[in-house]
Order: C-alpha cells, then structure tokens, then sequence
C-alpha cells in the first residue's frame, strides 16, 4: 500500500488494489443482529461480556445461553431473530392485528415478551396456555391473549363457526361470545345452535348477542330440568313427553317461590322455550333425520302452561327531585374523577331521556336544527332499528353539544367529521372513530362517591304533618333511570301520551305508559290535600265530611263518580251510564249530586267566559225567535252561581300560606292529569315544557 501514498483519499478508495476485509462474521447468539470481534472470539463485546458474568453461575449451558440470551437493545429496535418461524409469523400477525385496533405498538413492551417467549423455547402461541403461572407480566398476558384470540379469529367463518360448542360473534360481525356448554343433552344442543345460526340474520341491532344468551339461558333451565327428572337424563329426544313439560313448569314455579328468579324472569323464559320448541318442529328437526328425530308433539308448552303477567314494576323507577338536585350539583365531581366525556353522556342522559347505547354512540355531527332554527339532536335507535331519529332539545342541551364538538376536533383535526364519534375513546383510538363504552362503569363509581342521597317523607305525628329525610338508595342511581326521569318529567308537566310516545321513541303507547305513572302514594297525597278543599253547588265547603271523604275519595273518583266540564257528579244512574243519564241536561250547578273542588277552578273559570261570552252574542244583533233566544239564554242565576263558586274556592286559596299554596298547586296538577275524562287537548305543534333539570356548569 506504500506504493499508492500520495495520492488523494478519492482516489485511494477508487484503486483496484483497495479491497475490504472479510468480516468476523455474526455473533453466535440467536437474537444478537452483531458481528463477533474476533475470528477466536465467536460472540459480539456485549455478549462477551455477558458470558463472563454467565459463567461465574453453577450448572452454566453456554449452548442454552446462545439460544435463549437477549438480543443487545439498539435505538428502538425489537429482535425477532432466535424464534421459530411459525412464532415468527404470528408475531408479526398479532402486531398487525393489535395496529388495526388501536394499540400503540412499543418496544420496551415488546422486547420482554419476545425475549421471554425466546428463553421458554416457545414454538408457538398456543403452548402458552397459563401466561400468570409462566411469570409472565399482565401487560405480556394481555398481548399473548390478544395475539391468540387474533390467530383463532383467522380464517373462521360462519360456517366453520357454528359446528363449536362456543361462538365467536365477531364471526357474525358481533361482539362476545355466546356459549351452548350449559346444555347437556348433546341433541338439544345442536338443535339449539340451529336454531340460533337461523336467528340471528333476523336480529339487526345490537341486542342479538344478549338475546340469543337469554334464549339460551332459558333453554338451560329445560335441560337441567330433563336431566334431573328423567333416568336417562334427557339424552333420547322420542322418549320426552307432557310430564317433562309439567315438570319444568314446576321446576320454574319453585324457583320463584323460593326467590331464586323474578316472577318476570320465570314468565320470559317459559315464552323462550314456548318459542323455540315450536321454531323446532317448523325447521324439521323433529322430523326424520333430524338432530331431534322423533320428539312428541305433546312436548311443547300450551297456553295454559304460561304463568301469570307479573305486575309492571318498570314505572316509578324515576328519581325523586331531591336525589336530581344533587347528582345535578355534583356533575363538576363526575369530570375531576372521570373526563369530561362521561359528564357529557350523563347529561345528555339526563336532558334527552335516551337509551344509554343511543348517547354513547353519538356521531360527531348528531346536532341539526329544525326550519325554524330549533336544535334537533340526530341519534340512531339501536333497539327498533330505526336510524336517523330527531329529537327536539332545549338550547342548554344543544351548547353542551357544541361545547363537546369543538373539544373532540380540537382533539382529533385530521380526521373526517363523518368518522368522528361525539364521546370518542381516552384511549386505543388514534382517530377518534371508535365510542366509549365504560361510562356506566365510572357513573357508578361516581354515585357511590357521592354523600348519602336524603329524600323527603312526610308522616303525620299527633295530626301533625313531619317531614323526615329518608336515606336513598344509590343503586336506584343508573344511567337507564335517567330515561324514566325524562318521561316522569314530561308527564308532570302535562304533555299528552301521544306526543310523549313520539318523544320516547316507542312504536307503541302502552309501551311509553310503562315509564311513567301517578304513583298510588302520589295520587293519594294529592287526592287527599284537593279533597281538603272540596266545595258543594252553593260554595260552601264540606268541612263536616272532608276527613271521611278521605278514605273513600280514591275508590269514589275510580267508580263512583262522572267527570263534568267544571266538577263530579255522584248521581248513581248518571254515573252508571257515563254521564249520559242527566236528568236536568247538565245544568249541574242546581243539583244536589254535583260538587268540586279546587282543581276544577280552571274549568269553573273557563266555564263562567263561555256564559257571559254566549250571553252577549244572544243580545247582540242575531236574528232569531224569542222563544228560541229565550231558552238558549244562560240565566242569571247560573252566572251568579258560578261567580260566587269562584270567589269562594278563590277566597280560600288566598287564605293559605305561600307554602301551602305551592302543595295544593301540585296537587292540583297531579289530579288534574290522573282524571280519565281528558278535559282540554293540547295543540298540535304546542312547545314543550322546559322540563331541564336546574344543574351547575363552571365549564
């Protein structure tokens, strides 16, 4: 090399003479990506260095240690080098898989698991089968889970799917699994999944994996009740008959009577199997060749065999006031130990009154607004399938909105608006597109932080009325009750059943008197404080009778009475024919049967306006015979009744003190929307009533 000095370094390396030297060639440790130092040293200086301290131990393996030692970590790097190649592989296939779910992929979390899998000689993913007992961390047992259950996942269809004894619905383009294990009949077990596979496509929203758990649960019962009763335990479908039947009806009869399933519960799943058995015979599977080969015609459940309707325990469950108040001034507590995007779901909860799943799933741009200019919240009901749903909201409702919109974009400015979720997820949600489904989770550690929830019960002592603070239980608290505080609200404020239907989205009005209704002890209390204030057609008040009337006011308003325009009448053959029995043409101001009270003030008002109206258009210029005008003339008399009627109700209610006035005013409400003669139907296009819980925003 003498021989080429003095020349430039370009054209020293440019010389054919310049050659490389070979390399030493690669450490001899499976995961190191180093080269050896040395041609007598076969390891890179990391692991040298390594090796010496290795040897200093008992029982020392250098051939072990060559393949089971760590790779030298290098800037971000992960070593894969040391795995087989099927591990390899799914390695590869599982980070992919974790990518398309969100998960950030990092290094320090992943060298420890390769490095880990390398040292137990792992082949592949599925000989890991107790991670915990392994030593593995929890972060380790979470991604070896999530790889295998993404390597379940490949390849599956429908088809390979529903010969396994446990479903992946993901298959189905589901959530959850749905397992058929409990059913220990081998027959009714396949003729269940059957059943299901031929189900489901028929279930479009996001119920039919809890569904077809409930059908199954139901069908559980059956089976155990065959394999308990029967000597063969149930396993010959011929051999089933009407005492299997009886015998399960028996079986669900005790478990009510014992308390170990509601009444409901026993009627829901006794319909499960009323449906399934006969969905059995219509697919063939009783028939020749079937899983069900031979099974009676008289193993089915008749209509006589179903157990009675238990009584609607869904109406009520709404909060009282006091218990509202306080969640309301505690919202600010809900974000310090949350975010921000729980206290938007909960009061979206609170003011819309939709199904939980409806608000959690808001899109970005769920806010529209009418022709008007009125905000309309755009939401999808999962439930009914019925998508694009609008519903009126208050302008408080509609800032809450907007105010979660700006933070979500702020949050996430390179997605579309059209992917965007209204309560995107904290975490594993790189774009913003995928909802947050764990708010109920931290609702309810929510309320049980909060201070002991007190409601107001008034009891009489010594006739004394004493108002006691009850305590309140918190897990009446939940964010489905928020539904039944929206109807309860809007039926207190007198909006008509068929507008409250449309506004809780129900298909069917029955459905919607389901979550509300005027309790009996409501009633009562109301009852008892207008009947208080009762007056006979002379104005004078019934103080000789009043707490007589008490007890037998409820019975009497339900049977005993007929409404009137401005009263009751209790004239028995009137009563029994509705009304339409009146002796005196409804002149009921002149008979001894008619009588009201202070809740009728309104009509008594509305009815004196309609006198003196019809009087003066009869004295003005209309032609018409005397006689004619004469009888059609409302007479003094009745006029000066009504007036002096009005004056007295009237005088009494200003006698009262602001307190009490403020009851009889409820009251009167109460009553007035229990009555079953609807007295004024609202107009259509009527505004709603501002029915927002009063709450405290600092945001």
């Amino acid at each position: 090399m003498q021989a080429l000095g003095g020349i430039e370094m370009s054209e020293f390396l440019a010389h054919p003479q310049v050659v490389g030297l070979a390399g030493f060639g690669p450490c001899l440790v499976a995961a190191c990506y180093l080269d050896r130092v040395g041609r007598q040293r076969p390891y890179c200086k990391s692991h040298i260095e390594r090796l010496r301290i290795c040897r200093e131990k008992d029982g020392f393996d250098e051939a072990t240690w060559r393949l089971t030692d760590k790779a030298i970590c290098s800037t971000r790097e992960v070593s894969l080098r040391g795995l087989p190649d099927r591990l390899v592989v799914e390695c590869l296939y599982a980070l992919s898989s974790r990518v398309d779910n969100g998960f950030k992929l990092r290094p320090e979390c992943l060298r420890p698991l390769y490095d880990r899998l390398r040292a137990h000689q792992v082949t592949r993913f599925d000989e890991v089968t107790d991670p915990e007992a392994a030593g593995y961390s929890r972060e380790q047992v979470m991604m070896i889970r999530a790889a295998r259950l993404a390597l379940a996942r490949l390849n599956t269809t429908p088809e390979t799917e529903r010969v396994k004894d446990v479903w992946d619905m993901s298959v189905f383009g589901h959530t959850g699994v749905v397992p058929f294990t409990a059913i220990t009949q081998k027959s009714l077990r396949e003729a269940m999944k059957i059943w299901v596979y031929d189900d489901l496509p028929r279930r479009r929203n996001k119920n039919a994996v809890h569904h077809a758990r409930a059908i199954i649960a139901a069908v559980v019962m059956l089976s155990e009740s065959l394999r308990l009763q029967r000597p063969d335990r149930g396993e010959v479908p011929a051999l089933w008959g009407r005492a299997d039947i009886v015998a399960y009806c028996n079986r669900m009869g005790h478990l009510t009577a014992t308390g170990k399933q509601s009444a409901s519960r026993r009627l829901a799943y006794t319909r499960f199997v009323r449906r399934v058995l006969l969905r059995f015979r219509t697919l063939g599977l009783a028939g020749p060749g079937g899983v069900l080969e031979g099974m009676p015609v008289d193993f089915a459940i008749w209509p006589e065999d179903m157990p009675d309707e238990p009584e609607d325990a869904e109406a009520g469950r709404d909060l009282p006031e006091a218990v509202m108040r306080v969640l309301c001034s505690h919202l600010d507590r809900l974000e310090e130990m949350t975010n921000t995007e729980t206290r938007v779901a909960t009061e979206l909860l609170i003011d819309t009154g939709r199904r939980p799943d409806e608000i959690y799933t808001l899109a970005w741009d769920c806010l529209e607004s009418d022709p008007d200019g009125s905000p309309v919240l755009v939401y999808d009901n999962h439930k009914a399938y019925r998508l694009g749903r609008r519903l009126p909201i208050g302008g408080e409702t509609a800032e809450v909105i907007r105010r979660q919109q700006q933070r979500v974009r702020d949050r996430f400015p390179a997605t579309e608006p059209a992917r965007l979720k209204l309560l995107p997820r904290p975490r594993t949600n790189p774009e913003g597109t995928k909802t947050y489904k764990d708010i109920a989770v931290t609702h309810r550690t929510w309320v049980a932080s909060l201070p002991d929830l007190v409601v107001p019960v008034i009891t009489t002592e010594a006739g004394t009325p004493v108002t006691h603070l009850v305590p309140f239980d918190k897990t009446r608290v939940f964010p489905y009750a928020y539904r039944h505080c929206y109807a309860q609200r809007h039926a207190d404020a007198g909006v008509h059943p068929d507008v409250l239907k449309e506004l809780m989205d129900h298909r069917l009005i029955s459905t919607t008197q389901g979550y509300y209704r005027v309790g009996a002890e409501r009633r009562r209390e109301a009852v008892d404080r207008v009947t208080a204030l009762q007056f006979d057609r002379h104005g004078n008040r019934v103080w000789r009778t009043a707490q007589s009337l008490l007890d037998s006011e409820h019975v009497r308003r339900a049977i005993g009475e007929v409404a009137t325009p401005y009263g009751v009448c209790r004239e028995p053959s009137n009563v029994a024919a509705g009304g339409h029995a009146c002796p005196l043409r409804f002149r009921c101001l002149g008979c001894e049967h008619f009588s009201t009270d202070v809740s009728y003030l309104p009509d008594l008002q509305a009815h004196l306006a309609d006198l003196l109206r019809s009087r003066e258009r009869l004295m003005s210029a209309f032609e018409a015979d005397e006689w004619a005008r004469t009888q059609a003339m409302p007479s003094q008399e009745e006029s000066s009744r009504v007036r002096r009627l009005i004056d007295r109700v009237s005088s009494d209610l200003d006698q009262l003190t602001a307190e009490d006035r403020a009851q009889i005013e409820q009251a009167v409400a109460l009553v007035r929307r229990s009555r079953t003669v609807h007295l004024g139907m609202p107009r259509v296009g009527q505004p709603l009533p501002d029915v927002r819980p009063s709450r405290i925003h600092t945001s």
